[in-house]
């Protein structure tokens, strides 16, 4: 069994964080689904116009990235990430008067360089606030309030959206962030001197070695994206039991068994072994869902595809870490989620133009799940893994 390693990493100001955290991506996360159809609509434009405009997110991300470290060594942490978090939070409602396109693309722009600024002083912060020895275990926990979050926030929106609307999805998306900004606030963070970055660095925003596996985690992230996004006639839910229970509900049950459960199979740094099951189950669970059988759900797919993502993600993370410097933990984290983001974002794209062109689009989307799958195994197996053996520092 996997020897625990978060022992002594549960204080209040950590877990604090990392709540923050999980409800900052629930935040975000409840109006991803909605978005493209919802501005579609009010706007009088194509949902494959208004789902490539969501490029802008991971756009705004890249631009502000240079400044990051600067940022955060000049300025108080906590504070920055207060006002990133808020600025985030006063962009969500403002979807709610958008009234062109040109203002709906500055939102997306704007939304995306809060939010890289918002997770990047969170994670910097999370590792400031951990024990030295307990880095590699706090930055698997914190990734995972991040990927929990990601699901939660998506299934509470799409919930919401069916019985009350979107006006209400954008009130409790407000609500949520208003928490995690409390939460933040409270926190307590020990001074630390300004150590004079330079005004435009890759520090804490690119990991040099870092290129392979971002390429590899933008293919495995595109396979939730896709199906993100709401379609206007089809709600993405599994029945169970006589209930629609939105499918991201079910995705995240799996990914929260994985982290707690299937883990402890697994000895202490068999990361490839890992990696490799989980994608492999990832396949499994696509392949389900592409073709299923006759009479039934999309269910165990779903759990699936939950259990293949919380068995990846983190040992994904953990590669990262190991291919940076003792000093580079904040660059590789920030790095690992510019690679999800990315993937999340042309993820989101490529439904809304397929939902624009094909009436029936989901089951042609669940097959390119499955390719992106297969696809990700592949690159793993013959190019990220050999890389990561050379390049390793620890």
């Amino acid at each position: 069994m996997r020897k625990s390693n978060t022992s002594g990493l549960l204080s209040s100001s950590y877990l604090q964080i990392c709540l923050g955290n999980f409800l900052l991506f629930i935040s975000r996360y409840m109006l991803l689904p909605m978005l493209p159809v919802v501005m579609a609509g009010r706007l009088g434009v194509s949902l494959a116009f208004t789902g490539s405009i969501f490029v802008l997110l991971t756009a705004g991300m890249f631009l502000a990235g240079p400044f990051y470290s600067y940022l955060m060594d000049t300025y108080k942490r906590k504070y920055i990430c207060l006002l990133s978090f808020a600025i985030m939070l006063l962009v969500n409602a403002a979807c709610l008067f958008v009234q062109t396109p040109v203002e709906f693309m500055l939102l997306c722009l704007i939304h995306g360089i809060s939010f890289g600024l918002a997770t990047t002083t969170s994670i910097t912060l999370a590792i400031d606030l951990t024990n030295p020895g307990k880095r590699s275990a706090s930055n698997v926990v914190f990734g995972w309030t991040s990927r929990f979050g990601m699901m939660m926030g998506v299934a509470a929106g799409i919930a919401i959206f069916m019985y009350r609307g979107f006006d209400e999805v954008v009130y409790l998306s407000a609500a949520v962030g208003g928490v995690g900004i409390l939460l933040i606030n409270m926190l307590y963070v020990p001074f630390r001197a300004p150590i004079g970055s330079k005004l435009c660095t890759t520090d804490r925003f690119l990991l040099g070695r870092g290129w392979i596996p971002l390429l590899n985690m933008i293919l495995i992230a595109l396979i939730p994206s896709v199906l993100i996004t709401l379609v206007p006639d089809t709600y993405k839910c599994v029945v169970l039991m006589g209930y629609s229970i939105p499918f991201f509900a079910v995705v995240g049950t799996g990914f929260f068994i994985s982290a707690v459960f299937l883990k402890l199979l697994f000895k202490e740094d068999n990361f490839l072994g890992q990696i490799i099951s989980g994608l492999v189950v990832m396949i499994l669970a696509t392949a389900l869902l592409a073709f299923p059988v006759a009479g039934s759900t999309t269910a165990p797919g779903a759990v699936l595809l939950g259990i293949g993502m919380g068995l990846v993600t983190p040992e994904f993370l953990l590669m990262f870490v190991k291919l940076s410097q003792h000093c580079q933990r904040g660059t590789a984290n920030t790095m690992h989620l510019l690679s999800w983001e990315t993937g999340i974002s042309i993820g989101i794209a490529i439904a809304c133009y397929t939902t624009a062109q094909i009436p029936e689009s989901l089951p042609v989307l669940y097959r390119f799940c499955l390719a992106m799958a297969v696809l990700s195994l592949i690159f793993f197996l013959l190019v990220t893994y050999p890389y990561f053996k050379k390049k390793r520092f620890r």
